[in-house]
């Protein structure tokens, strides 16, 4: 596993950098200095198989990511601890983080004389909704203190600090990485599943058939109906193997990690929101849903009306949001299937070019939420959620993504999730509701989503080896 260690040399180099920066530094500057720390393939789990840390690595402040392997090799991501972070609440929210990462980009300095060539990154994550109720922040865009990354054989570090902190950052560096290092003694806690019961599946479909009759009086064209379930496990679920497990299991997903304040958040998913990338833009229309059960049985078909009908009120909708804020958009293409795990889905790659002056933030504001997560029209969904006590925890159907210093980013529909509190994790998953919709066929959709993290649950004590994992960081 690794050693979550920097060798007497790295750890001076990073001293004498560090000072090199302070000298002249402003106050309220933003200082990253980034290390390359050599070849090797890493995902930062400190996992192997049949050894499991004591002390599990999603605790504290931190976040981790695994982009999906379709495209090469994965490229992994750990966040520990804060230099800065931003919150904000309310219908403005978008808007406020936007005007603090112009604020934040005027005053971040980054030492690179090592060529990593790798801008220093932001970790954003906000909720469903614009107000958040349960103690996750609506939205947030947090510089970690250290931030550690793989891709294709190679490995660096970013450490970052207000320059205040003076050289008293370097030993909060330092302290952060050994509070994550440990002997490899205690096994994955067994989980007891809780179902959600006969009455809570009774209730799901009775909101279904509500949808519909709102959709059948012209109120609604789509509304996404979420569902929750509890499960417990004998002892503290340990994050790190269950991350593991879903980055195995789901090859085609993001699988994302969020540690705060003694809860974790994670999941797998296959949707991005948004991709910016020097001011070209990807964005993911995805909807439609089929699947085979346990015993082979075949959900519809992934391409009957009424998912194909679905699919397209998302790429409508991602389209003409989009077109006001791009100078070129590119013609429509067919919808492709998108394997993950048994679920297929219909999905629509939006491709445009950015006009200057609109920001990554605004995007968000402007896509969010898509009528994938919440439906359509936008508005109408969002008070009929609203009046019928729509409650979806933590930042599931909201979004986890990066922003790096130039404003380039990306970001992914926070879906196939759950939240972990110590013995206790709630799996959520949701369904589309239109026309010609089956309440029973919408439930058993959402026991198919729900099951991606339960099974997860249920394998991380058998999780497999990285090919190559690296022995040091």
């Amino acid at each position: 596993m690794p050693r979550w260690r920097l060798d007497a040399a790295q750890i001076a180099l990073l001293g004498r950098r560090l000072r090199a920066r302070l000298a002249g530094a402003r106050g309220n500057d933003l200082l990253s200095i980034s290390l390359d720390l050599g070849g090797g393939d890493d995902d930062w789990l400190g996992v192997e198989d049949g050894a499991w840390p004591t002390v599990d690595l999603m605790r504290g402040e931190c976040s981790w990511w695994a982009s999906p392997a379709t495209s090469g090799d994965r490229e992994y991501r750990l966040a520990i601890g804060r230099a800065i972070d931003f919150r904000s609440t309310g219908t403005t929210r978008f808007a406020a983080l936007q005007a603090a990462f112009a604020g934040l980009r005027a005053v971040w300095r980054h030492d690179d004389p090592q060529r990593t060539r790798l801008s220093p990154l932001a970790h954003l994550g906000f909720a469903f909704a614009d107000e958040s109720t349960d103690g996750w922040p609506s939205a947030q865009l947090l510089v970690p203190a250290i931030l550690l990354r793989s891709c294709g054989g190679r490995r660096t570090a970013t450490f970052s600090c207000v320059a205040a902190a003076g050289e008293a950052a370097l030993p909060g560096w330092l302290g952060e990485l050994r509070a994550r290092q440990g002997p490899t003694s205690r096994s994955p806690a067994r989980l007891l599943p809780e179902t959600s019961g006969p009455l809570a599946e009774q209730a799901f479909m009775a909101r279904v058939a509500a949808a519909l009759r709102a959709i059948r009086d012209g109120r609604l064209e789509k509304i996404v109906l979420a569902r929750s379930r509890r499960c417990i496990a004998e002892r503290a679920i340990a994050v790190a193997p269950l991350l593991a497990a879903l980055r195995d299991r789901h090859p085609g997903c993001t699988i994302y990690g969020v540690a705060r304040a003694g809860e974790s958040f994670v999941g797998a998913t296959p949707e991005r929101l948004l991709v910016l990338r020097r001011r070209t833009l990807l964005v993911d229309a995805l909807a439609g849903t089929a699947w085979q059960d346990e015993v082979g049985a075949a959900s519809p078909s992934l391409h009957d009306a009424k998912n194909r009908r679905e699919q397209q009120l998302v790429v409508d909708a991602v389209r003409t949001t989009l077109l006001p804020l791009c100078s070129a958009l590119a013609a429509p293409q067919a919808a492709e299937v998108l394997q993950s795990g048994s679920l297929q889905h219909l999905r629509t790659t939006v491709r445009g070019r950015l006009r200057p002056g609109v920001g990554f933030f605004e995007l968000l504001a402007s896509l969010h939420p898509t009528p994938a997560v919440g439906g359509w029209p936008v508005a109408a969904a969002s008070r009929w959620l609203q009046a019928h006590g729509e409650r979806r925890g933590a930042w599931y159907s909201g979004g986890i993504g990066w922003v790096d210093r130039d404003g380039d980013g990306e970001s992914v529909v926070a879906l196939r999730c759950a939240r972990i509190d110590g013995r206790q994790a709630e799996l959520f998953a949701g369904a589309g509701i239109v026309g010609g919709s089956d309440p029973a066929q919408e439930l058993a959709e959402t026991e198919v989503k729900l099951a991606v993290i339960a099974d997860a649950l249920r394998h991380a004590r058998r999780r497999r080896p990285v090919a190559g994992q690296a022995a040091s960081a």
